[in-house]
């Protein structure tokens, strides 16, 4: 039995298959949407959401679990003979989720440990810590040694995104209207990053798909002249080609980089970045453990 069980939500945009592999126990969010509750990446994929919002006037509307819902699993945890859990949640900058963690710390029975950890980003740069943190659990590690190469992680990754308009983003009320309309008439793509605290950032303002590209790929090549051997993962929601342009411009620029997967981004995400969307997600290669080499056998998008 490992000496302590990891927990996410949703958001990390972990496969079951994946999830089961490495133990970790993940807590659903929900995309409610014209009157139906979907648990995400349970009742819902990001396929089918892109092909439910596909003409629809108004977007699916996502909530966070409740403190019960996550009391359900840290029980099941403890009737296993767990006494340390570590909690693992979407940015508090972005989502209440987290709030329904924090409030059981102190309802955990005596002799159990909760650690709720902010890891202050989304989608498959949460997924990261979340994955590497159960890695350590498998091979014997200590929740001390996880929540070391969690920090590390969160200290130091990078993600950046360019949906490929804005209309969830104006549906959604993060940008308006004229936004929406200039930016579609000027064929300006929005590079977004997200800062420290996992707050949403626009990082830049780029002509075309193209520029959107270049742009990205200048920063991940730079931060690897920087910091030494990046791993990275392309992203995208119904976007391969652009995925693929991705990696293609990043070896041409002969950056120490390695790649490990193409990814889609997650239901939750997806409302708000639309179809099309693409972007990077990279880490310090010292950071990464061998042992998920082969996370494209289980994040290769279905599209």
């Amino acid at each position: 039995m490992n000496q302590f069980a990891v927990v996410t939500d949703s958001a990390a945009d972990i496969p079951l298959d994946l999830a089961q592999k490495y133990g970790i126990r993940v807590v659903p969010l929900h995309c409610v949407f014209e009157g139906k509750d979907y648990r995400d990446g349970i009742d819902i994929s990001t396929p089918e959401l892109l092909r439910l919002m596909d003409g629809a006037n108004t977007l699916p509307v996502t909530s966070q679990p409740t403190p019960a819902d996550f009391m359900v699993v840290y029980q099941e945890l403890i009737d296993e003979g767990y006494t340390q859990i570590l909690s693992i949640h979407l940015a508090r900058a972005l989502s209440a989720t987290i709030e329904s963690a924090r409030a059981l710390v102190t309802q955990m029975p005596e002799g159990v440990r909760l650690e709720v950890v902010d890891s202050c980003s989304a989608t498959v740069a949460q997924g990261t810590m979340v994955l590497e943190a159960a890695v350590i659990a498998q091979n014997g590690g200590t929740i001390e040694q996880a929540l070391e190469r969690v920090a590390a992680i969160r200290d130091s990754y990078h993600i950046y995104f360019s949906p490929n308009t804005l209309e969830n983003l104006v549906k959604g009320g993060r940008a308006t209207k004229a936004q929406g309309f200039a930016t579609a008439l000027l064929n300006i793509k929005l590079v977004i990053g997200l800062l420290r605290d996992g707050s949403i950032e626009v990082e830049h303002k780029a002509k075309g798909v193209k520029g959107a590209i270049s742009y990205m790929v200048k920063q991940v090549a730079a931060d690897a002249a920087e910091h030494g051997e990046l791993v990275y993962y392309a992203l995208h929601t119904n976007a391969a080609e652009r995925a693929a342009k991705i990696r293609e411009s990043l070896e041409k620029t002969g950056a120490h980089v390695r790649w490990l997967t193409d990814a889609t981004i997650g239901p939750v995400i997806a409302t708000h970045v639309g179809n099309g969307a693409m972007g990077i997600f990279t880490f310090p290669a010292t950071l990464h453990s061998p042992e998920l080499d082969d996370l494209a056998d289980y994040l290769t998008p279905q599209f």
